[in-house]
């Protein structure tokens, strides 16, 4: 049987990750970076859109615009076994977004550490589709996470589960309140417009919920995405410190 820490390594490595989408991509950040402190791999995190403070504080951040400073703090971090992580501020509950260019010169000043980076925001909905000025992925992003949560399939269209409705009504062409299937739920994963507009790298499905929906429901979703340009399927159970990956399906 494989082992989480034999799942999570499969998608930790040097280079830039973005995590895109919704319902579930802090969880999946702080799994990355717990698996890869594990796994002695050098870690940083931070975002390109906006968090709560309170779900970084734990990598006791620095804030600044200095690269040199960053540069020098996740150093000394990742040296005494930490992650680093960094930002621009806080204003109020949230902390500031870092620019794409300086989060590439950062990968190119060290292309053996893996930068995790939160590229999207979804409000803590279940499913999203970007506007046309998201996700902000930097340009030498090597693998694209698309999250969605498939506790969607069999839930509704409404303001409750989704982020940016009209926006995935459009994509499914679907009225309000219609009920997800598989299909529809694809749909947001392929469409150009949609989980992973504007991605760069590889592109990997991290889909959370795994154990809340009949697995025929989810084996008829995951038809629809083999044959496409994505590299992986992750399918995940739980939530945050008790989220574990129960399979990964390599499409290409």
């Amino acid at each position: 049987m494989t082992s989480q820490t034999q799942y999570w390594n499969r998608l930790i490595g040097p280079g830039i990750v973005a995590l895109v989408g919704a319902g579930g991509k802090t969880t999946a950040l702080s799994k990355l970076v717990e698996y890869g402190r594990l796994k002695g791999q050098p870690m940083v995190v931070t975002t390109t859109t906006r968090l709560y403070e309170s779900q970084v504080a734990q990598y006791e951040p620095i804030y600044s615009k200095d690269i040199n400073d960053v540069d020098e703090y996740c150093t000394h971090r990742i040296l005494q076994g930490y992650c680093g992580a960094w930002f621009t501020g806080i204003s109020r509950t949230k902390v500031d977004s870092v620019d794409c260019e300086s989060i590439d010169h950062l990968a190119t000043l060290h292309p053996n550490w893996q930068i995790v980076v939160e590229a999207d925001g979804a409000k803590e909905k279940w499913l999203k589709a970007p506007k046309d000025t998201e996700p902000v992925v930097p340009n030498k992003t090597t693998t694209t996470i698309g999250v969605v949560n498939l506790q969607m399939l069999g839930s509704p269209l409404d303001d409750e589960h989704v982020h940016n409705l009209e926006l995935v009504q459009s994509i499914v062409n679907r009225d309000m309140g219609a009920i997800v299937t598989p299909h529809m739920l694809a749909q947001i994963v392929l469409h150009k417009q949609g989980l992973f507009q504007y991605s760069k790298g590889k592109k990997i499905l991290f889909c959370t919920g795994y154990d809340t929906v009949q697995h025929r429901i989810i084996d008829d979703f995951i038809g629809y995405i083999v044959d496409s340009d994505i590299s992986a399927i992750v399918l995940a159970d739980g939530y945050k410190a008790s989220c574990e990956i129960r399979r990964i399906i390599q499409c290409r």
